[in-house]
């Protein structure tokens, strides 16, 4: 029974979505779309829109057969430790660093990089008149001239505090993660260190009376260690920064080859019209028209015609290979000259297009052996 036949045989007042399947109630301004002289009704206009792009592709059930080979939702692993594996955004167990997505990367900016960003800036800003404070004596500015010891240390407090307390604060709690994991990585000793030198400043800043004479300087004065804070904060994020942009730039190069396959495709439905349908809608063993100009869609095999294919994307050949009834056609690759008729064979991530683009989207992930030299190095840092 055809979904038309079901549409026809339901009560009247009730039909069905081709689309989701949900109960559509006619007569109530829901809206429809008229295919071979039927009316299909729809939940929503993006159902109708659906629908009216690819009507045999929904009439036939493929969404249903597409669903059932769909890939899995998006998984997130650790560059440094692959063995680590969520269904969701987190942050490595073992050294801290944020889990990445598995797979080809979307076109979404990385959240990671944006807000790290936005903290670096606070905490670079912040930093400024912290650290002035603290090296003028250095270079020979005597600021005591002009505002009491206790003033300038309250004005780093008051400019270290946000930075410490706020921007900080992804690597205090990567850093307790570690320590809970039981597993001490570079997180665990800039939160110590970042922690320590702002708490015993705050003391020294509040409380300064408390601290014997061996703790006080020369002039009887108790030092603080903001500057060491909010310098550290912000050459961390720096790095962080410098390193989600260089693995940005990668992901362009990715989404250039992913560029190489086309968003459309021409299918030849059953009963032999053409149809510009999109890429996704495709299956295996649907029969694709590729007009000269245009990029092979999926994997799969010439049926009819004779063409020169340009191959130069997979081999680096630059002559163009000619193709006939039974070769292969490759997804991504051109078709320079004639009209063919191709069977798809293998299609969204079995095509070798997507297997290459998943390799150099695993090898932009991984990350330098020495980078992990700083986590093996902090577990005997940590020791007592």
């Amino acid at each position: 029974m055809s979904l038309g036949d079901t549409q026809s045989s339901k009560s009247p007042e009730v039909t069905t979505d081709p689309v989701c399947g949900m109960s559509v109630k006619l007569n109530a301004g829901k809206p429809s779309v008229e295919h071979d002289d039927k009316n299909f009704h729809f939940c929503s206009q993006g159902c109708a829109n659906k629908f009216e792009t690819d009507p045999e592709f929904y009439l036939t059930g493929g969404h249903k057969r597409r669903a059932e080979t769909a890939p899995k939702a998006a998984q997130y692993t650790c560059p440094m430790h692959p063995e680590i594996i969520e269904d969701h955004p987190a942050d490595c167990p073992l050294c801290g660093m944020a889990l990445e997505p598995m797979g080809i990367p979307d076109d979404e900016p990385n959240p990671e990089l944006v807000d790290f960003t936005k903290r670096f800036w606070i905490s670079g800003l912040l930093s400024v008149p912290v650290v002035f404070i603290a090296m003028a004596p250095m270079i020979g500015i005597n600021l005591s001239a002009w505002l009491p010891a206790q003033v300038l240390k309250s004005l780093e407090l008051i400019c270290a505090t946000p930075v410490v307390l706020w921007a900080a604060l992804p690597f205090f709690k990567r850093g307790w993660g570690s320590i809970v994991n039981k597993s001490p990585n570079m997180w665990t000793l800039i939160a110590i260190g970042v922690g320590t030198a702002y708490i015993y400043s705050v003391i020294a800043t509040l409380l300064p009376d408390i601290f014997p004479v061996q703790f006080r300087t020369a002039s009887g004065a108790v030092p603080v260690y903001f500057e060491s804070a909010v310098v550290i904060v912000s050459l961390v994020f720096l790095g962080q920064i410098l390193e989600l942009k260089a693995r940005e730039k990668t992901g362009a190069a990715i989404r250039s080859l992913i560029d190489l396959s086309p968003k459309m495709a021409r299918r030849i439905n059953a009963n032999g019209k053409e149809r510009e349908v999109p890429l996704a809608n495709i299956l295996p063993n649907d029969k694709l028209r590729v007009r000269p100009g245009e990029s092979i869609p999926v994997d799969g095999i010439v049926i009819e015609g004779k063409s020169a294919i340009d191959e130069s994307m997979l081999s680096g050949e630059a002559m163009p290979v000619d193709k006939g009834p039974r070769d292969r056609l490759i997804a991504g690759t051109v078709n320079k000259s004639g009209s063919l008729i191709m069977e798809a064979q293998k299609v969204g991530a079995d095509t070798m297009l997507s297997q290459i683009i998943e390799l150099v989207a695993n090898a932009q992930r991984s990350r330098a052996p020495i980078q992990g030299l700083a986590d093996k190095i902090a577990p005997i840092s940590y020791l007592p």
